[in-house]
């Protein structure tokens, strides 16, 4: 094949062309494209030799594994080595991270056949002994860092895998053809990691003191690091919370030590067994990866809280044993839906979000081999949360219907029935939890598809109910003026669930800024109206409720005590959610208000323009698409929603008013929401006396809960002074209008309120101003409250 040059010819044809215009061959695809653009760029073609550079040179460094250090140089190997390991942990490859390091190049490749393989110096005929000997401080103290280091990694790596994650969005799992020291388990790791902290003892008097006790501080921390990540279901804190400890006084000894750059190298990345480009290191301060250590101790110590909670509503720490009634403890619970979702959402909600090995840990906390918190089965738990919900002292849960064989006995198909109601709802209602514990991105996607779902369980639960209450001789409730009706519970729970769910769609659409200023009004108003819903629905179920409660109560004292205090913690937990809603819907209320009127007087920040394709129909279809196939609730036509969104036919007086009014009662809201406290006080007399006091000192969950609704309350706070800002300005913009405009706008007149009062930006200059989520002024992530300043005039 004879080649020659064709650069002269290919420019000048080229220089013909016009901007914008491509000439390509049918054959010439992308993927052929894209070959070309990576063959002999450096930054594409990770086998691109520069000038000058031969094969053995492009793929080995200069840097000897085998010399000496000096104390302060392991030190700051070590440093080096952690911030790498936290970059991994926030999301980066390891070809970018940990696999940059030479020294765990050499102790990792070739995959070492025996613990004793797994050295620096492995191509020499030295054993690991006599190495140790010889040059103590990298053979001995680095190599069992480095050791201890890379099974930590292989230790979170398989708890996240097993887990319900998302790839290079969550984590970077890949490994490059490498091993992380799988094979070995952690009893191989305990006795060098002693030996080296023994050595250091040893050389009291011979290096300084302070430079000692950080490397003992530093191989200590990896023991217990790995002690606390090899830990099961069943867990405790201590390992996590001496890690914590030993990070506070590592962060303090960073100084000590002195970094090797040429300790690390991305020719690696040419040895790894990767289809990417090279890509450039990844070098985090020490100060971030320290931060993001200590919150990895402190999320995973308090995710271990969820495991001292049992009861149905709040996963409390007191274990009794199951009482004769129910075969579920109805009277006296172990975990529910709501209160387990109480402790999960408020570890979730923490800014920044814990990291994806502790969202693992927790799904692994929360189901695990079918059970719930490694103790409670699923049908269990799900029985629990229907005794709290919509079947307090129920005989669909009594434990006794399981014992019955006769098949025309009316109890044997009551067990048959509800036993194939739990097959079908156990894995949404388990999904459910795990959702809760995906990023926040996911968790809204996971939702939207999730709800219809949902839906398809309600449906099919109407069905069941309309069966079991001939089962049960279900006595209709008589209404004043209507048909009889009937209570529907299992069809009313996975109603509620679903609503809970659409709620959160919607606020998490805030959190997450989906959408845009001129859409708040519309989506304010729609998260009201779900919340209106839903508080219908709790009415309904509460009504049932008291109705039951009025029944024939049974002679025990004992029984007729259980049935007392299962109704009396059913409507408890019915007020709480219906408080939380009321207060949700009259903040939504108040802030839709708002946004109303600064819409109305061209206040309000635009994200669209006069070329833009979309509208208020496209934009409201785009947003409903996830509640498209939900049959219940209906879908809001789109004329009513512009009608209710945009307020037509209410003055800026009244929608003023209704502001007004709305975050005052949003206010009052939250303080009772925050009376109430995060969980449910125990239900037994036994329980209430073993239960701690109230004003000890709280859980890092209820804490987190109470940071969250602290927060609403301030952003109800800053609600108010917006109002009362724009109050002001409507005020003074009345004051310098002529007299027969002043009906028209604040004062009413002819109702329309739009158009009339666009001018308050001219009377009185203001300036309008959303804050980010986590941007000072955000006070909590799902309310964007409006921040109106005046513009002071020049």
């Amino acid at each position: 094949m004879i080649s020659c040059d064709i650069t002269d010819e290919f420019t000048r044809a080229a220089s013909k062309l016009e901007l914008g215009q491509l000439v390509r061959h049918k054959c010439f695809s992308l993927f052929d494209a894209v070959g070309a653009l990576e063959i002999m760029d450096s930054k594409m073609d990770s086998g691109y030799l520069d000038g000058g550079e031969n094969h053995a040179q492009a793929l080995e460094d200069d840097y000897d594994v085998m010399r000496e250090l000096r104390p302060e140089e392991v030190l700051g190997i070590m440093d080096q080595l952690l911030c790498h390991e936290m970059a991994w942990h926030m999301g980066h490859p390891l070809s970018q991270t940990l696999f940059t390091s030479i020294y765990l190049d050499r102790l990792l490749w070739p995959s070492p056949v025996s613990f004793d393989d797994a050295r620096f110096g492995r191509d020499q005929k030295q054993d690991a002994r006599d190495a140790e000997g010889d040059r103590p401080w990298a053979h001995l103290v680095l190599r069992v860092y480095c050791l201890a280091l890379v099974k930590a990694c292989d230790l979170v790596l398989a708890r996240v895998t097993s887990e319900c994650y998302y790839e290079e969005e969550d984590f970077v799992t890949l490994l490059f053809n490498r091993s992380l020291l799988s094979v070995f388990d952690l009893d191989h790791f305990y006795p060098v990691l002693d030996r080296a902290v023994t050595w250091l003892s040893e050389q009291e008097g011979k290096i300084d003191v302070a430079l000692r006790q950080a490397l003992v501080d530093r191989l200590e921390f990896r023991r217990n690091f790995l002690v606390a990540l090899g830990q099961d279901v069943v867990v405790t804190k201590e390992p996590f919370k001496a890690c914590l400890a030993h990070a506070l006084r590592i962060e303090k000894s960073i100084p000590l030590g002195e970094p090797v750059p040429d300790a690390f190298s991305l020719k690696i990345q040419r040895r790894l067994a990767s289809t990417m480009p090279p890509r450039p290191m990844v070098n985090i301060s020490a100060a971030a990866a320290m931060d993001h250590l200590r919150r990895f101790c402190q999320d995973a110590i308090d995710t271990q809280e969820i495991l001292d909670y049992n009861g149905p509503y709040n996963l409390s720490v007191w274990i009794l044993p199951l009482p004769p009634f129910s075969r579920l403890s109805a009277a006296v619970g172990w975990v529910n839906s709501d209160g387990e979702q109480v402790s999960v959402q408020a570890l979730m909600s923490r800014r920044p979000q814990p990291s994806v090995y502790i969202r693992a840990l927790l799904q692994t906390f929360i189901a695990s081999d079918r059970k719930i918190l490694g103790r409670v089965a699923v049908q269990q738990c799900l029985y629990d949360d229907l005794a709290e919900l919509v079947l307090p002292y129920s005989p669909l849960l009594q434990g006794s219907i399981d014992d019955v064989e006769a098949p025309s006995d009316p109890r044997f198909q009551m067990a048959r029935h509800m036993e194939g109601f739990v097959r079908r709802a156990s894995q949404p209602f388990v999904d459910g939890f795990r959702t809760a514990c995906l990023n926040r991105c996911r968790v809204r996607r996971m939702l939207c598809h999730t709800i219809i779902e949902w839906d398809n369980l309600q449906v099919e639960a109407e069905e069941l109910d309309a069966h079991l209450r001939t089962l049960t001789l279900e006595a209709p409730l008589m209404t004043p003026g209507g048909p009889p009706t009937y209570s529907y519970p299992l069809s009313s729970w996975a109603y509620h669930e679903k609503l809970r769910q659409l709620r959160l769609i919607i606020q998490l659409g805030f959190e997450l800024t989906i959408y845009s200023p001129e859409e708040f009004p519309g989506m304010f108003w729609y998260l009201s109206h779900l919340c209106s819903t839903h508080i219908a629905h709790l009415d309904r179920i509460r009504t049932f409720v008291t109705a039951a409660s009025t029944q024939p109560q049974p002679k025990s004292k004992h029984r007729s005590g259980e049935r007392k205090r299962a109704f009396k913690r059913t409507l408890d937990r019915l007020d709480r959610h219906t408080t939380h809603l009321v207060a949700i819907e009259a903040l939504a209320l108040a802030l839709h208000a708002l946004y109303v009127l600064l819409d109305r007087h061209g206040l309000l920040p635009q994200t669209r323009s006069c070329h833009a394709y979309s509208n208020s129909r496209l934009r409201y279809e785009l947003r409903m698409k996830p509640f498209l196939p939900i049959l219940l609730p209906e879908l809001v036509p789109f004329d009513i929603y512009e009608r209710e969104a945009a307020l037509h036919g209410d003055s800026d007086a009244v929608v003023l008013s209704r502001a007004l009014t709305s975050v005052g009662e949003a206010r009052k809201a939250w303080e009772g929401v925050l009376s109430h406290g995060a969980f449910l006080p125990p239900s037994s007399p036994s329980r209430r006396e073993a239960a701690p006091p109230s004003t000890g000192d709280r859980s890092a969950t209820e804490e987190d809960w109470l940071r969250d609704v602290k927060d609403s309350l301030r952003a109800c706070i800053g609600a108010s002074i917006a109002i009362g800002t724009v109050r002001q300005a409507l005020s003074m913009q009345a004051g310098t209008r002529p007299s027969s405009d002043s009906a028209v706008g604040v004062d009413g007149g002819d109702g329309g309120g739009e158009g009339d009062g666009r001018d308050l930006g001219c009377v009185v200059p203001f300036r309008v101003e959303i804050p980010e989520v986590g941007r000072k002024g955000r006070w909590h992530a799902c309310w964007a409250v409006p921040q109106v300043s005046e513009v002071p005039t020049v």
